[in-house]
């Protein structure tokens, strides 16, 4: 079986936006939205997810004015106002300090990570998909995405994967592993960060089973703001859990959120940017999947359009584009690759698996 690596084939960029996730059955960012306030089923922790539903709440009442029954803010707005307050030093109201408002941050993604916990189904022609790309050409994957799906679907084939950069293994271990590199541009539920010594953590398929039931994002002091002296005691027993073996330093989680002024923690993610930057420089083929481009994602857009003009020839990558029924995002393509429109194909993965694949991969 192939592996990345193999120079006698074509390098394909695979670049996974959440409509890949989506044909795989695990929540789109409005269903995220939707669900944010509900405790989830089968929590260990009942009390703590009850606490997080009641700030969250909270925080939309105060800060949107939303009630019961009406539509609640997009997660966009939820993380935009809490980054550009709590970034630039000030309060968001009266209520809620930068100290509150990183808070609610940390609430927010664990209650997100929580309802990521539950795995997508595997679809079987999606992985025809991926047996079928990896026989044919040398992949890197490229993705916005947090979850794990693109590995669990080369775990099926038995093809090996990683995550691109050098990581501390939960053994001490520095190592960078076999395969088909799969970089997270916006962080991972695998994928931890030291505080001290400032390396990734690479826990596997087991980190977001440790964020969600060991509490990896959640702060003792968070808990205190709010009046939560039990909840905040617990966590700080359990801090012990989340002790870099390579330094001895504190294990902590970074991640870009929904929000249009990303924090794109340099020290967190420059080495999967850079290793992304470079793979899309030498590859002959981008094919991306459920990516809608959008206009406030301005450090990825420059990334592509970086490495699409960083070759002698910028009409040299073969660029293609699988949507679902997304006018605007296929509109956006075609004016920033200016692609024609038999490039961008408006039926779903699914559908392009079963009608363009073989042709792709002749």
């Amino acid at each position: 079986m192939a592996t990345s690596g193999d120079k006698s084939k074509a390098r394909l960029i695979l670049f996974l936006g959440s409509g890949f996730s989506r044909a795989l059955d695990l929540p789109t960012t409005e269903t995220l939205g939707k669900k944010l306030l509900t405790n989830p089923e089968g929590s260990v922790d009942k009390p703590l997810e009850a606490f997080i539903s009641a700030r969250i709440r909270e925080f939309w009442q105060a800060v949107f004015g939303w009630q019961d029954g009406t539509r609640q803010p997009t997660l966009e707005d939820h993380f935009t106002q809490i980054d550009m307050a709590a970034n630039a030093g000030h309060n968001l109201g009266a209520t809620y300090s930068p100290k509150k408002l990183r808070a609610i941050r940390r609430l927010t993604i664990h209650r997100i990570f929580t309802l990521l916990k539950s795995r997508g189904v595997i679809d079987q022609n999606v992985v025809r998909f991926f047996k079928r790309a990896n026989e044919t050409f040398e992949i890197a994957i490229i993705t916005t995405n947090w979850d794990g799906e693109a590995e669990r679907c080369l775990d099926v084939l038995g093809i090996p994967n990683n995550d691109g950069v050098d990581f501390i293994t939960p053994t001490g271990r520095l190592d960078r592993g076999a395969g088909v590199p799969i970089l997270k541009l916006h962080g991972s539920v695998n994928q931890g960060y030291c505080d001290c010594c400032r390396m990734l953590v690479n826990f596997g398929e087991q980190l977001v089973e440790s964020v969600v039931n060991l509490n990896l994002l959640l702060e003792p002091d968070d808990f205190r703001l709010f009046g939560e002296e039990e909840l905040a005691d617990r966590l700080a027993r359990s801090r012990r859990m989340r002790t870099c073996t390579g330094c001895g330093g504190l294990i902590g989680m970074r991640v870009a959120t929904f929000s249009y002024r990303k924090d794109m923690n340099p020290r967190a993610f420059y080495a999967i940017w850079d290793r992304a930057e470079t793979s899309l420089q030498m590859a002959q083929k981008w094919l991306f999947v459920g990516y809608s481009l959008p206009e406030p994602d301005t450090e990825i857009r420059h990334l592509l359009k970086s490495a699409q003009l960083a070759r002698r020839d910028s009409q040299r990558v073969s660029i293609d584009v699988v949507l679902k029924e997304d006018c605007e995002a296929g509109e956006r393509y075609r004016r920033f690759f200016g692609l024609a429109d038999n490039l961008v194909f408006q039926g779903g993965f699914n559908e392009w698996i079963d009608k363009n694949l073989e042709g792709y991969c002749g």
